[in-house]
């Protein structure tokens, strides 16, 4: 931790012999380094705390038996998966007391390369906010993908330079790590001493050696207890993930109470805008490490001052002299759900909503709105029709209920069997001559088709359709129907859309606003649910569909690829 080098002015206010701007009264101080509640006040001058104590000040807050902690920071987000653009991601996130985030940016990096990482820097800067940006490493998640912008060593290089880009992140691909590829190892080192943060889940034992050895230095994705244990004894930082499907949190906090808090944060990654509004942001791992018999001292320490420690956010994470007034005001220590948000001194928020005019409009330019460069004329519905079967078994991904791992099933193959669905997936950039197709089971479409140009790694549009007589038309109409809208979500039957989501920068992340945008994300899957899938997320399956690092079978732009053994899969070929 670092402390802000104060002017002759903070210095006297300090001292109290010049009033501050604000004093704030009456609450009960969190010290992390005690794990004390200390009733004091706290003086700000210049967006700083300067003081504990009584002073005088401009203005007077009293939040009398309230408990006053430092601003939360989330360990690890990759805030596209919101599907907001940064500024109405802060516009949510601030009022539920996240003044901070580490940040991943890896699918902005997928389809924009460098350059969307450069935009959204630029953008930060505008909002009351602290943005720790990492440099994604890599755009392509694996060998299989065929389309997406490269980000290798030089492209991080230069994000640390000129954008202040605080580490090296987006390392999707654990094996080329373990295994010493030289791609790999130069990104590592680009890092040049900065953090580099991992993902890695499963990894164990020597494989855990070889990976720590590398550089890597933080796991978002633990599986298990066992596998935490073992990376926290081997001096790793874990994040706890309270994500929307992903979600590691409730199994790793015996960890907690065992063995402490040392090295362990929470991180939302991979939370979906739906559960931030039902549930909340970081505030929500709060109250579930505290309803899981952590203590709320400990609790605010993961999700303020450590995750400050390991991204060097220096001046954030206490509220100790010299360190960025970033404040949430609780009423209590049970539902953690905050009264007031101070950012840099300034209430930025009150009783759950932001203050007017304290978050500013912070568009995108128009070179990031036009990325679908896929042929229409080059699509039709014979470009998602396999030949004949050669035989009555196939090869298709299995897919269940709220779970990321897909299996590669063998099973007998019957003309109108709706238990199957056709999967397609285009190059978003390949003008319509990268068609990659393949079967799935466990989606339910009995009718229609669901499109999504949300589909890592390269974030290509892929395509679910049923095995009914209008099935692969619908896939077509589908198809076009996203290039036109410019990328986004859609639900379609005989034809006729049903529900779409418009995701225009960068076919990820919509314009809307919060509550816009979830109506129309609800709409969708409620569309969807229509033509008879049975899952809870259908869009998230979808997006998991495509992610090449992650067992068992999944589908490209150049077919089903078995990720384990990393050979293609031909879906009419029995083994």
């Amino acid at each position: 931790m670092s402390r802000n080098p104060g002017s002759k002015e903070m210095l006297s206010v300090a001292r109290g012999e010049a009033p501050a701007d604000i004093s704030v009264i009456g609450g009960k101080v969190f010290s992390p380094a005690t794990k004390e509640w200390i009733e004091t006040g706290l003086a700000i001058k210049n967006g700083f705390i300067v003081g504990w104590g009584e002073h005088d000040a401009h203005e007077i807050i009293d939040v009398r038996g309230a408990y006053i902690t430092p601003g939360f920071i989330d360990g690890y987000v990759n805030m596209e998966y919101t599907k907001l653009w940064i500024d109405a991601f802060v516009d949510t996130v601030l009022p539920l007391g996240t003044t901070a985030v580490a940040a991943d940016p890896y699918q902005l990096s997928s389809v924009f390369g460098v350059r969307g990482i450069e935009e959204l820097a630029g953008a930060a800067t505008k909002l009351p906010f602290t943005f720790g940006i990492y440099a994604s490493s890599s755009a392509l998640s694996s060998q299989f993908d065929s389309t997406g912008e490269h980000a290798g060593a030089i492209e991080i290089a230069k994000l640390i330079r000129d954008y202040g880009a605080i580490g090296v992140g987006g390392l999707l691909n654990q094996t080329r790590i373990i295994n010493a590829e030289d791609d790999a190892m130069a990104k590592i080192a680009a890092a040049r001493g900065l953090k580099v943060v991992g993902h890695a889940p499963g990894v164990t034992s020597s494989s855990l050696d070889a990976y720590l050895s590398a550089g890597v230095e933080s796991d978002v994705a633990c599986l298990s207890y066992e596998e935490a244990l073992e990376k926290r004894r081997k001096g790793m930082w874990v994040f706890l993930r309270n994500g929307t499907i992903r979600h590691n949190i409730d199994e790793l906090l015996p960890v907690v109470k065992k063995y402490g808090i040392k090295n362990l944060a929470f991180s939302s990654d991979e939370r979906g805008l739906g559960t931030i509004v039902a549930r909340g942001h970081i505030d929500d791992c709060l109250r579930v490490a505290v309803n899981n018999g952590v203590s709320a001292e400990d609790a605010l320490i993961m999700a303020s001052t450590n995750p400050a420690e390991f991204h060097g956010f220096g001046r954030l994470g206490y509220l100790s002299p010299g360190y960025q007034a970033d404040l949430v005001i609780l009423p209590n220590l049970v539902d953690f759900k905050p009264s007031m948000v101070f950012q840099r001194g300034t209430l930025v928020a009150r009783s759950g909503r932001t203050m007017v005019f304290t978050v500013p409009k912070t568009p995108p330019p128009p070179w990031m709105l036009e990325t679908i460069q896929i042929d229409l004329t080059k699509i039709g519905p014979e470009s998602f029709t396999l030949p004949p079967a050669r035989g009555q078994m196939i090869k298709i991904i299995s897919v269940s209920q709220d779970s990321t791992t897909v299996k590669e099933v063998e099973r007998e193959f019957h003309p109108g069997d709706t238990s199957i669905s056709r999967l397609a997936i285009l190059g978003r950039k390949s003008l319509g001559k990268d068609v990659g197709i393949g079967l799935v089971e466990g989606i339910g479409l009995k009718e229609g088709a669901i499109a999504s140009t949300v589909a890592r790694g390269a974030h290509s549009l892929i395509v679910v359709g049923s095995n009914s007589v209008n099935g692969i038309e619908d896939m077509a109409f589908a198809v076009a129907a996203l290039i036109q809208m410019g990328g986004g979500q859609v639900v379609v039957k005989n034809k006729e859309i049903l529900a779409s989501v418009g995701l225009p920068i960068g076919g990820i992340i919509s314009s809307l606003g919060a509550p816009e945008l979830l109506i129309e994300l609800q709409a969708a899957d409620s569309a969807a649910k229509s033509i008879g899938t049975t899952l809870k997320r259908p869009f998230r399956m979808l997006d998991q569909l495509c992610l090449a690092v992650m067992p068992e079978l999944r589908i490209t732009s150049l077919g089903s690829i078995n990720v384990v053994n990393l050979i293609k899969a031909d879906p009419l070929l029995s083994n």
